[in-house]
């Protein structure tokens, strides 16, 4: 390491790392320094000066909580890898290229850049489980970490999300809708009234009230996603109310619909899949 300056009036010192030095990435790192160079043998143990009590991180627990929901209701967990392809992230989904964490020097054409959604993974696991009888359906799920890029100190930032994906002889649009609903019951979000009206009664919509967080409904509207046939997708959109006058603040947290059949041939698939995706944090904070 290079130099250092102590600065009294902040009780902090300033080091000068050197090019050279490209695995000091943080100001533990360089206390990682200073003990090698003291000796970790030499360092007097003590009781530590401060107590706390550690817990799981509000988004660890909620997701957590999910899971268990989720795989009683008939799903499998699975749990793919975070680097995908290029093709496998955009171009095999229909969809165009985006903006997206990339390596520098991948290992193989697998592992280009970070996935920015779930579906890839998913869909792979379908195809590579091609001989499970689907005779009853294949249900499969995942809650993991997609990275999209921004412009924070790091360029990137991590997003907890959520997929479902139904596979049988017949797409099965209902059954992930049902699942989608099902996520956001859990979560104690309300289904607006106009929204859920041909499916539940007023006195079974006054009891879900009852228990939902005041002020936060859901609803579905249609989706020109080219991943899914057309007619046949929709995005799920979370409405919170705002103090002024202005109304409900609006904005889409997910999606779902049946696969295209394009995006199913590229992913060498043979049954017709439907699929959610929701943005866990979204619908957590």
């Amino acid at each position: 390491l290079g130099p250092a300056t102590y600065n009294e009036s902040s009780d902090s010192v300033t080091v000068h790392v050197p090019p050279t030095r490209s695995d000091i990435l943080h100001p533990v790192d360089v206390i990682e320094d200073v003990a090698i160079a003291y000796g970790y043998n030499n360092i007097k143990q003590q009781v530590a000066s401060t107590l706390t009590v550690g817990g799981p991180l509000p988004i660890n627990q909620f997701t957590d909580l999910i899971r268990q929901e989720i795989a009683r209701a008939g799903y499998m967990e699975m749990l793919t890898h975070g680097l995908c392809s290029i093709a496998e992230n955009f171009t095999n989904l229909r969809r165009p290229i985006g903006p997206a964490v990339s390596l520098s020097n991948p290992a193989n054409v697998e592992y280009e850049v970070v996935r920015t959604t779930l579906v890839p993974g998913a869909l792979k696991t379908l195809a590579h489980n091609r001989s499970i009888s689907h005779k009853d359906g294949v249900r499969l799920f995942e809650i993991s970490d997609v990275v999209i890029p921004t412009d924070n100190e790091v360029g990137a930032k991590n997003i907890r999300k959520f997929i479902g994906l139904h596979a049988a002889h017949s797409s099965a649009f209902e059954v992930v809708h049902g699942l989608a609903d099902r996520v956001f019951r859990c979560a104690q979000i309300l289904p607006q009234e106009g929204y859920s009206q041909s499916s539940v009664t007023k006195e079974e919509y006054a009891d879900m009230k009852r228990v939902s967080r005041p002020g936060w409904s859901y609803y579905m509207r249609p989706s020109a996603d080219p991943m899914y046939f057309p007619g046949m997708g929709a995005e799920i959109v979370l409405a919170k109310q705002t103090s002024s006058d202005s109304g409900d603040e609006e904005f889409a947290v997910g999606s779902m619909g049946v696969i295209h059949p394009d995006v199913l041939a590229n992913f060498e698939i043979t049954y017709p899949c439907s699929v959610v995706e929701i943005d866990m944090e979204a619908i957590m904070d």
